[in-house]
């Protein structure tokens, strides 16, 4: 696990949720390669033997009602999938959110990907809704599950 590198942008359209990436490298590097961990975000590689085979942005939301949230997208090459890399991932974007002092992280995922439910809710996520038809995707629309995890007790002042 590392933050990203500016070189790491080309690997990141193979780990979009959409069929292609919506952008171009270059819109990718200077997004989120250059300055890979602030408190406004962190965008963290997976990589064995030079390939990066994982992929984890998180950032924190602009709106000063929703600034103590953070969202996460994450995605895991096809054959690493079930080696702790997602794992590895989540634990960096737990930390990145404990110490930037984020509040709640939350993520949305297919109803049907089992491993990821599994892993979220291994590490406290809860499921907290659905967006029917959000996504809109070759094969038509696919739900998906809203979690999110807080990182704080709610209950102190």
């Amino acid at each position: 696990m590392r933050p990203a590198a500016p070189g790491d942008a080309g690997s990141f359209g193979k780990f979009v949720r959409t069929e292609r990436a919506p952008h171009s490298v270059r819109y990718y590097r200077r997004r989120y390669f250059r300055r890979s961990w602030t408190d406004d975000q962190a965008s963290i590689v997976a990589v064995s033997g030079g390939r990066v085979i994982g992929h984890l942005n998180v950032s924190r939301e602009e709106s000063p009602v929703t600034r103590h949230v953070a969202s996460i997208g994450m995605a895991v090459a096809k054959d690493w999938r079930g080696h702790g890399v997602g794992s590895a991932l989540m634990a960096e974007a737990i930390r990145w959110g404990r110490q930037f002092r984020v509040e709640k992280l939350a993520l949305s995922v297919y109803p049907d990907n089992e491993a990821a439910l599994a892993l979220y809710g291994k590490f406290g996520f809860q499921e907290e809704g659905r967006l029917t038809g959000h996504s809109k995707k070759s094969i038509g629309y696919r739900d998906e599950v809203v979690m999110g995890l807080w990182l704080i007790d709610r209950a102190a002042p």
